[in-house]
């Protein structure tokens, strides 16, 4: 019977390294997507803010300075995100500073007696490689309502997720202000409420 010859036997033994090796880093990735995580909004790196249309076809930005956030990665990777938010709405400030006074004002937000705009999320739903629909539940002053999001995450969002590394992206929907009981200056403010957010998320908790 024919021996094996020495490099027959290398390739083999170096084929089987490979394999090891693969199978520790496939285990590993399969670790990493499985464990729950936590990410918080970075503020500084960070924008939520409301824009409503004027009479005279001006617009009206709305931002609001203080935001937490915190985005939780459960077992199953990007496609099972949930989000919580809490925006104070005493921060709310505008480059015309009249206006911020009244959207604080019980005419409006009512900021002193409902100090906390809410967003619950209840859905996300991939729609791209980078893309997603966000529900969830939006809460100002004593009432709540659903929204939809259109989300765009930075490329390579899953890859971000899991390393465990800071993940950003935009999402913005529209909402009616008199569902929510916003119902002052019909004549002179739009209905519509365009909400824009920028996010940046960095992460609590890393898997070991």
């Amino acid at each position: 019977m024919t021996r094996p010859s020495a490099f027959f036997m290398c390739c083999v033994a170096n084929a089987c390294a490979a394999l090891l090796l693969l199978t520790t880093w496939s285990t590993k990735a399969a670790e990493q997507l499985e464990t729950p995580r936590l990410y918080r909004l970075e503020p500084q790196h960070s924008n939520i803010a409301f824009a409503l249309e004027l009479a005279g076809r001006s617009r009206l930005t709305l931002h609001f300075r203080r935001v937490d956030a915190l985005l939780e990665q459960p077992a199953g990777g990007v496609s099972a995100l949930r989000l919580a938010a809490n925006i104070d709405a005493q921060s709310l400030d505008t480059t015309a500073l009249f206006a911020a006074r009244v959207a604080k004002s019980p005419r409006f937000l009512n900021a002193d007696r409902y100090p906390v705009i809410r967003f619950i999320s209840t859905r996300f739903v991939r729609t791209g490689a980078d893309s997603a629909i966000l529900s969830g539940n939006l809460t100002i002053r004593t009432t709540t309502r659903p929204i939809t999001l259109v989300v765009l995450f930075e490329p390579n969002a899953h890859d971000m997720l899991a390393h465990g590394d800071a993940l950003s992206f935009s999402a913005d929907g529209h909402f009616s202000r008199s569902v929510f009981g916003l119902t002052s200056w019909p004549a002179t403010v739009g209905d519509d409420v365009h909400l824009v957010v920028h996010a940046r998320f960095v992460p609590l908790t890393r898997s070991r």
